[in-house]
């Protein structure tokens, strides 16, 4: 932690500057809404000593800027989060100062300077296992070639109404093989129509047409986010 006397000795910054926190989230953590997560990471900024910036006016806080927002029960090794600083604070001692309010399952991966905005993100990687009793290498090249061939209908739904879309047209990566009793499916969603597309839409429509899951007992899957990526496939920083 930070200590505070130390904190209040340095220097104000002539400007706050920003800082991209990238972390993960897995285990029990993937249970946490988007919103709990917010809290969480407030009360964890709070706990450390991190001179973070807070708006000015009549109720003064911290602004935290999250990518991606996750379905609850999906792991990510590749989540963001930007703050600002208003007094000097190295990234090493703000990875440290955080680091000490998390458990191994909200690890803080890297501290850095945002090379690139959110909005530049424009897709996003993606690995699911399917536990089946179906498994079987037959079964995983008949899943990545329907994912592959146009088309692959599914209803959307959106605030402006359902509606019928390729599912192919927002994979531009996909692979699937088999892995003991698992199909393991590794895809990357692109933004095909103007709008993203959640996984757990990809996952159902896959279960639904190759009747995956029939014993809910036996049967099921995870869903982990591995990368996120700009455009030409490039790195997000």
């Amino acid at each position: 932690m930070l200590p505070t006397n130390e904190m209040k000795k340095r220097p104000l910054l002539e400007r706050p500057r920003a800082v991209r926190i990238k972390f993960t989230k897995t285990g029990s953590q993937r249970y946490i809404s988007h919103l709990d997560l917010q809290r969480t990471f407030t009360r964890a900024i709070i706990r450390s000593g991190i001179p973070v910036w807070y708006t000015k006016g009549f109720n003064p806080h911290s602004k935290l800027v999250f990518s991606s927002p996750l379905p609850i029960g999906c792991e990510s090794i590749c989540d963001y989060v930007d703050i600002k600083i208003d007094r000097e604070a190295s990234f090493e001692e703000i990875k440290s100062a955080l680091s000490a309010q998390f458990t191994d399952e909200m690890l803080i991966l890297d501290v850095y300077e945002p090379q690139a905005k959110f909005q530049d993100i424009v897709y996003i990687n993606y690995k699911a296992e399917i536990t089946t009793k179906k498994a079987s290498d037959e079964l995983a090249a008949k899943i990545e070639e329907a994912l592959k061939t146009s088309p692959f209908i599914i209803t959307k739904k959106s605030k402006s109404g359902d509606k019928e879309v390729d599912l192919t047209s927002f994979l531009p990566k996909v692979s699937a093989k088999k892995n003991g009793k698992k199909i393991v499916l590794e895809f990357t969603v692109g933004d095909g129509f103007g709008n993203t597309l959640s996984p757990e839409i990809i996952m159902r429509a896959v279960i639904s047409r190759f009747e995956l899951i029939e014993d809910e007992m036996y049967d099921y899957y995870s869903l982990l986010r591995t990368e996120i990526l700009a455009r030409n496939m490039r790195p997000f920083r």
